[in-house]
């Protein structure tokens, strides 16, 4: 394992990790501490629901068995409206019906315990694999739009936007192919904050200059229409 690699790929991101034993959740968690954002722990489903819920984090690692509502059910809980959040459920044991669950569940992998440095890595890594290819959104011409990370992406080399830009930019996304007016900015970016249209240009402007790709077209008197590159 390439620990810069995967230090690099994963410090962006932010892991719960749900043990009752204490001296496994302390041994895992100071492994993934080195290379995450944040590791929230818990000894409970019950308290790892609490964390996920206030901190939503990207990655979550369960354990199966538990003091009282086991990982699976946490797990079960938590995809009933989140399909995104990637999950591994950690285990003593493998069975059918075990397996029947972890399909129907959508987890990214399940780990047999103890675990190992080099098993966690692989599941860890596919996490990655699986978050980058539902947050990378293709522009077409080489471009891509990361928003885990908020940046472009054009052949390995990524250009970050600022707060503003990617409010602006998801924004269009969210609206490609409509007109998107001047009011509509004010209402949904700007809010309570002062906004003119210069300013709006300026925000527009500066993404053209960062994706270099014609995907804004000005409509006169109105606002602007966003077509991805890569639906033309």
């Amino acid at each position: 394992m390439n620990h810069k690699t995967f230090a690099k790929k994963m410090n962006t991101y932010t892991v719960l990790y749900v043990e009752d034993d204490k001296e496994v959740r302390e041994e895992i968690t100071e492994f993934l501490e080195r290379y995450y954002k944040k590791v929230y722990t818990s000894h409970s489903a019950e308290k790892g629901l609490e964390l996920y819920k206030e901190y939503q984090p990207h990655i979550l690692i369960l354990d199966i068995n538990l003091g009282g509502m086991s990982g699976v059910e946490l797990a079960t809980i938590i995809r009933k409206k989140d399909k995104h959040t990637r999950i591994l459920i950690s285990t003593a044991y493998t069975n059918k019906e075990f397996m029947l669950q972890a399909i129907e569940l959508n987890l990214t992998r399940y780990l047999v315990k103890p675990l190992t440095n080099d098993d966690l890595v692989k599941a860890l890594e596919k996490c990655w694999d699986e978050i980058e290819c539902e947050n990378n959104i293709d522009l077409g011409e080489g471009y891509s739009y990361n928003k885990s990370r908020t940046v472009i992406v054009k052949d390995g080399k990524e250009t970050r936007l600022r707060n503003k830009e990617v409010e602006v930019l998801e924004f269009f996304m969210a609206h490609e192919g409509e007109v998107v007016r001047y009011d509509m900015l004010e209402n949904s970016i700007w809010k309570d904050e002062s906004m003119t249209r210069d300013a709006i240009r300026s925000q527009i402007r500066n993404i053209r200059k960062k994706l270099k790709l014609e995907c804004f077209e000005n409509i006169t008197g109105l606002g602007y229409k966003f077509t991805r590159k890569s639906l033309l």
